[in-house]
């Protein structure tokens, strides 16, 4: 059974392994520091982070993780995180927005957390035509186009932090296509690009398909193929979300 847990600790190893991947991410880290909101004297947090990797670019953020680990700061559950109200200045999500069974219950409880005008930043899977393929036949968690997600249901209990979800086509769905209902959350931006720098890397799962003495060219490939079609080509987004609170 797939827990997030076991898959954690697999894709640590890859990244300490995989000087590609290491360099993708990083890249991943620079952009979402670019975008990050500066207030002094509110913590900056990411959701699922696995290891404490995003301290290399971003050294004051406090990484944490749904068990207990070894590189990470705290164990939180972001459907009930342990804060007082308006009391963070950014929450940071990468590939973790996808595993929500409930988004508008960790939409509410980040948003309770975040400071007025705070932002929630998010890395995620895109589902342009061609990487959807991709995605299908090579990933082993489910598009989830098919998956009947209840965009605003509030579960009576809180669901334990190890209940494994995943829907890859999530935050497409939700920011895209636009199935879900932002109450509480201004839209910054909605940024759909092509990542074949990632997807051709292999991932967390397979050998690299290229050099990375090719990455630059790569990168250069995906920004064309960026202003070519979002619609074709798009395998990541970046999703810039400011509370209202």
């Amino acid at each position: 059974m797939l827990s997030h847990k076991k898959i954690s600790n697999k894709n640590n190893k890859t990244y300490i392994k995989k000087k590609l991947i290491r360099l993708i991410y990083e890249d991943y880290y620079k952009t979402i520091k670019e975008n990050i909101y500066n207030k002094k004297n509110f913590p900056i947090f990411e959701f699922g982070s696995g290891g404490n990797n995003i301290k290399k670019i971003i050294p004051n953020c406090i990484v944490t993780e749904n068990f207990k680990a070894k590189n990470v700061d705290r164990v939180e559950n972001i459907y009930k995180i342990n804060c007082k109200n308006n009391s963070i200045s950014n929450i940071i999500l990468i590939d973790v927005f996808h595993h929500l069974e409930f988004p508008s219950l960790a939409l509410k409880e980040i948003s309770r957390v975040l400071i007025k005008n705070g932002r929630l930043i998010m890395i995620e899977p895109a589902m342009g035509f061609v990487p959807r393929i991709i995605y299908k036949i090579f990933h082993y968690e489910p598009n989830g186009f098919n998956i009947n997600i209840q965009w605003n249901k509030i579960p009576s209990k809180i669901p334990k932090p190890n209940e494994y979800f995943a829907a890859q086509s999530l935050p497409w769905r939700a920011f895209v296509l636009k199935e879900l209902s932002l109450k509480k959350f201004q839209i910054i931006t909605i940024k759909p690009f092509s990542d074949f720098a990632f997807l051709l890397s292999g991932g967390y799962s397979y050998r690299n398909l290229y050099s990375i003495t090719l990455y630059p060219l790569i990168k250069y490939i995906d920004k064309i193929l960026s202003c070519l079609s979002i619609k074709i080509f798009s395998g990541r987004m970046l999703i810039i979300l400011q509370n209202k609170n």
